[in-house]
């Protein structure tokens, strides 16, 4: 009898348990918990000396060079002193495994645990995420991988979540014209910026980061790659504006002047980084649209709408233009 299709498996802690206890050098596993559903699935992994993270990648949100990409620079990272929750290879030297699920082959990662918790911003705290973002974005300056990764561009960032999502906020009778007058203009705008370009984290925000009581340990560089080093930068201002409201002014001055301290930033990239946050906005509600088997298609209706267009022209305000 044939498997019926699946469009997400979640696959057992058991058998995973006994996977990384086979696969792994790292002594027997025992506990493995999951941690979070989403557009991968994480679980915590025990042995009796130490804990570890493991992540099963979903079939198609990444491929395998995708990944290995991933995998490769966050390898160079931790080999050049930086604080990141490292892969760890198996016991084949490989930092990738695959597993034969319903949907088709997933990749697995092993990752060292990062040490401390996730902890409420304040200025403090925000100056050493920006010290962190720069030391990151100095230390993969010259960092080539032999993998693909979709770059953080205007194709990926405005065009394809755009082209995603048309037709079903149209559908809802959402202001497409809209957003798509602000992504012509986010492209004129920032097409005139002289912009440094390299490797992103891609989602800098405070969830995916621990905080030790000394030092940040950065982890999930699922959205990571080749992109705008100013966007990386407007990631972590979109999270202020939208989790951290009346205190965003000094936590984002004191992010600016952490990454200041490591890395110089021109005018011209800050000028840019309230337009990226619109962009993140746009590329955000395409990964909504697009991963229903994540969350469902019940979030998508006319309020998810008015709500993102309510945000950007949030955006718009801040920025002082207007768009259409």
């Amino acid at each position: 009898m044939n498997t019926f299709p699946v469009m997400h498996s979640l696959l057992a802690s058991e058998a995973l348990a006994n996977f990384v206890s086979e696969n792994y050098s790292v002594g027997q596993v025992v506990t493995c918990k999951l941690l979070s559903k989403g557009l991968n699935d994480t679980y915590l992994i025990g042995t009796s000396d130490d804990s570890y993270v493991l992540r099963v990648y979903r079939t198609p949100w990444r491929s395998k060079s995708e990944v290995l990409y991933e995998l490769e620079v966050l390898d160079f990272l931790a080999h050049h002193g930086a604080s990141v929750s490292a892969p760890v290879p198996n016991g084949f030297g490989q930092l990738a495994c695959e597993v034969p699920a319903p949907e088709g082959m997933r990749c697995l990662a092993l990752f060292t645990y990062a040490e401390g918790r996730r902890t409420r911003l304040n200025p403090d705290i925000s100056f050493a995420y920006g010290q962190t973002v720069g030391q990151l974005h100095s230390l993969t300056d010259d960092f080539v991988s032999t993998h693909t990764r979709p770059g953080l561009d205007f194709a990926q960032l405005l065009d394809e979540p755009i082209r995603r999502f048309s037709s079903v906020m149209t559908e809802f009778g959402g202001d497409i014209a809209y957003v798509q007058a602000f992504a012509c203009a986010i492209r004129d705008q920032l097409s005139q910026c002289d912009l440094n370009v390299g490797f992103c984290h891609g989602d800098v925000h405070d969830w995916n980061a621990h905080w030790n009581g000394n030092e940040l340990t950065f982890f999930d560089f699922d959205c990571c790659g080749p992109g705008y080093r100013a966007y990386d930068l407007a990631v972590f201002l979109w999270n202020l504006k939208t989790n951290y409201k009346g205190e965003e002014a000094q936590n984002w001055a004191s992010f600016i002047d952490g990454y200041r301290t490591v890395r110089t930033l021109t005018d011209s990239e800050l000028q840019s980084i309230p337009w990226f946050v619109a962009a993140r906005r746009i590329w955000l509600a395409g990964v909504y649209l697009s991963n229903e088997d994540v969350w469902g298609t019940g979030i998508i209706n006319e309020g998810f709408f008015r709500a993102f267009v309510d945000q950007l022209k949030g955006d718009e305000s801040d920025l002082g233009v207007q768009i259409g």
